[in-house]
């Protein structure tokens, strides 16, 4: 496949001839889909490099184009089940992952916009938006969902189920960490229980009110402002949460393992503070520092750090 014609579709400006032809030699073989997510990667850098702004519009519905916030590599992974004799055609499904210490925003087909947070995967598959709009959620992503009473929008996650018709909310829920909290801006939404035999509604949120889970509690109320939604231009807002939370986050943020050799560091402490992801996990380290003294030791080759 020649460079020239991929670089036209990542600016949608093929035919839909072209894209087909695109989309058959992609699907032929891993070797030609390895291809075209390091022309796409490469692609973006180098918009990123030259300080281009290009808005790119996704054509169709296999493909999208985020917007990069940050220089980042972007792997858009296509998991695909091709038809065999004798065996129906199974769904071809897409999921995009966002590294660490990146951002995203991409449009689905539906029109519905979506802003991807660091360590986020999301994945739906080839029939969205005609006969249903669900997604599933590893992480945390911001939603402006394009109003269709008829097709409701579901957002699955580990533990937690959201529908709505149209509306803007965040979801936040990363797999493993037994929590959940969904944020309403605009419009409202119903959270309900994720079991395969029966979905039993939670609650319904209205404009400016919240829902949490933690270890299995549910707890609703108001937002008290809007820094929870900063990290869409990459600021992370703690207030007043407990160190190990704090170690949490910036370690999934960042992609470290941390490693705490004296629990009682995480005793009695709390953090409230504002940081910038460029600022990078030492610096936010050395911040703490300054107020609640302890050492550490960071491996960035190898991505750990130990704190004692």
């Amino acid at each position: 496949m020649k460079t020239e014609l991929l670089h036209k579709y990542f600016r949608g400006e093929t035919t839909e001839k072209e894209e087909n032809q695109i989309v058959e030699w992609v699907e032929s073989s891993v070797e030609n889909k390895e291809h075209f997510l390091k022309e796409r990667m490469l692609f973006d850098v180098t918009l990123f490099s030259d300080g281009s702004n290009i808005q790119r519009k996704p054509k169709g519905h296999l493909y999208l184009y985020p917007l990069i916030a940050i220089a980042a590599m972007l792997a858009i992974v296509f998991v695909m089940d091709l038809p065999h004799m004798h065996k129906p055609k199974q769904q071809l499904s897409q999921t995009i992952r966002i590294p660490a210490g990146q951002r995203a925003q991409m449009d689905l087909p539906d029109g519905s916009v979506v802003w991807l947070n660091s360590q986020t995967t999301l994945t739906y598959d080839e029939n969205f938006g005609k006969k249903d709009r669900k997604v599933t959620l590893d992480g945390e992503a911001y939603f402006e969902v394009a109003h269709n009473k008829e097709i409701p929008f579901y957002v699955q996650t580990e533990n937690i189920k959201v529908q709505v018709t149209g509306t803007k909310f965040d979801v936040c829920s990363y797999k493993g960490s037994n929590s959940f909290i969904a944020r309403l801006i605009e419009g409202s939404i119903n959270l309900l229980t994720n079991n395969a035999k029966e979905e039993k509604p939670i609650t319904s949120l209205t404009k400016g009110k919240y829902f949490s889970m933690e270890n299995g509690k549910y707890k609703t109320g108001e937002m008290s402002s809007n820094n929870a939604l900063a990290w869409m231009q990459g600021i992370y807002y703690f207030d007043d949460v407990p160190f190990k939370e704090l170690l949490d986050k910036i370690a999934l943020y960042y992609n470290y393992k941390i490693t705490v050799k004296n629990p009682k560091i995480l005793e009695n402490y709390r953090c409230t503070g504002k940081f910038k992801d460029l600022d990078g996990i030492e610096h936010i380290l050395k911040v703490i520092q300054k107020d609640h003294p302890f050492k550490y030791n960071i491996d960035n080759e190898h991505n750990k750090i130990t704190i004692e």
